[in-house]
């Protein structure tokens, strides 16, 4: 691990420790027993079967057992507030997990989440939000479009954002805020874990961060704007940095109690300073409606295109898909005892900052939800997804292939709640992801099947 990150990570253990610090005094200055402050506690454990623990491509045998059983076991102390002038909320959570047949991957994982609101009148508000992960979980929507980075490897996130709010009227908004997020793998070069897969294979270190702008304003109780921008940056500690300027501005009219009708326009203007690597500018523009046809069903659906001028690119990476279609729809059906809800989307992503830097990436996906009370102590749920995503057609991808990433997962479970503060559930998901595989040497695709048994408490000391 670099001096950098070193220094980063001790910064953010001190950063965590004044939090709890912080958060003991608030609730020692307090006067005893105020039912404003109230400490808590909860617990979760967990009996899993997982049969690929590595997300192994199919075909690769890096690994003397891909399938464990494994046991986490996750206390989490914290506290929270709430008055009409000051929300605040601080939890931390420790997670040991136990395998059995591949021993040494068991680990101690740490999450710690802060929530904080000040009131300064009734229009005024300031607030901060932050949250540390620790953790050697593997990554599953992390392609990098030839390969699947598969493998446990040690890394911290921190993703912290701050700003002020004003409310002046019943529904105008103007929020100003700064958000910083980072990702820090702690194990470079493997670092004697045989396991992981070490640095430049899809993990490289980021920190993406800026300040952004969010308004809405209606000039009466029909017709409203609103306004979204942020400016971002994003630098790597091995690749080359990236900027990103993201407008959203849109109209809302509102037909009727029942119907609202909208349109957007959304502009991207991505500055890159990879020398191979050329600027460009992304346009959207799509229409849309939402009706509540009744409390029982509630439909959201919108549609347009999206376009990316070509510029001063060179003929080796136009590409088809700078033009397409962007749409979506959202249907929510409600009973008294069950729910259902279906999505779908398809147009372009821009991602950076994350596990594999996509960036301007067109994709399609839908996805099913459905809960149903058996009881007023027994219900269950399932959720069945799918998502595609590529790189452009570039005549660089045609050469190395199509560039895809396609995922399925499947999840059913029950729960059950034995008392108040007790709650048991069994569950069992499948994923199934896919990139393309270009030579022999990044091997991708994999699948996984996972049962799990668990039982979470929660007990308010007050």
């Amino acid at each position: 691990m670099s001096y950098l990150n070193c220094q980063a990570l001790n910064t953010l253990c001190r950063i965590l420790a004044l939090l709890f610090i912080g958060g003991i005094y608030l609730l020692c200055s307090g006067r005893p027993g105020h039912a404003d402050w109230v400490p808590y506690t909860r617990a979760t454990l967990e009996q899993i079967y997982d049969s690929n623990i590595f997300l192994e491509p199919e075909g690769e045998h890096r690994h003397d057992s891909r399938s464990d059983f494994r046991t986490n076991i996750s206390p989490t102390i914290g506290i929270r507030n709430e008055t009409n002038l000051r929300l605040f909320s601080l939890d931390y959570n420790m997670t040991y997990s136990q395998f059995y047949k591949n021993s040494d991957q068991s680990y101690l994982g740490h999450n710690a989440a802060l929530d904080y609101e000040r009131h300064f009148s009734d229009r005024l508000l300031w607030y901060a939000r932050d949250s540390v992960a620790l953790s050697e979980e593997p990554e599953s929507d992390t392609y990098d479009y030839t390969s699947v980075n598969y493998g446990r490897r040690r890394n911290l996130t921190n993703t912290g954002e701050t700003g002020i709010e004003y409310h002046y009227g019943p529904e105008n908004l103007l929020r100003l805020f700064y958000s910083d997020s980072r990702l820090i793998y702690l194990n470079s070069h493997d670092n004697g874990n045989q396991h992981g897969l070490g640095r430049g294979y899809g993990s490289d270190d980021s920190v993406t961060y800026g300040p952004g702008l969010e308004a809405s304003y209606w000039f009466n109780q029909k017709n409203g704007v609103l306004l979204n921008y942020t400016w971002e940056r994003t630098d790597y500690e091995v690749s080359y940095s990236e900027k990103r300027d993201h407008l959203d501005l849109g109209y809302q009219h509102r037909w009727s109690p029942h119907t609202t009708l909208r349109a957007d326009f959304i502009l991207d203007y991505v500055d890159t300073y990879d020398p191979l690597l050329f600027d460009y500018k992304v346009y959207q523009a799509t229409v849309g409606f939402m009706r509540i046809f009744s409390p029982m069903l509630e439909i959201d659906i919108y549609s347009g295109f999206y376009y990316r001028p070509s510029g001063d690119q060179p003929d080796y990476i136009s590409s088809s898909d700078n033009t397409g279609y962007s749409g979506g729809m959202d249907v929510i059906y409600t009973q008294q005892h069950w729910n259902l809800r279906l999505s779908g989307e398809a147009g372009i992503r821009m991602e950076y900052g994350d596990y594999n830097n996509r960036g301007y990436t067109p994709y399609r996906s839908m996805s099913l939800d459905f809960t149903h009370d058996l009881t007023d102590r027994l219900h269950y749920y399932a959720n069945i997804s799918y998502d595609y995503e590529k790189s452009p057609d570039t005549g660089l991808a045609i050469i190395a292939g199509e560039n895809r990433r396609e995922t399925y997962n499947t999840t059913v479970g029950i729960e059950y709640l034995f008392l108040s503060w007790l709650t048991g559930t069994a569950e069992y998901q499948y994923n199934d992801e896919s990139a393309t595989q270009v030579s022999d040497e990044h091997l991708a695709g994999y699948n996984d099947h996972r049962f799990m048994l668990r039982l979470s408490a929660t007990y308010d000391w007050l």
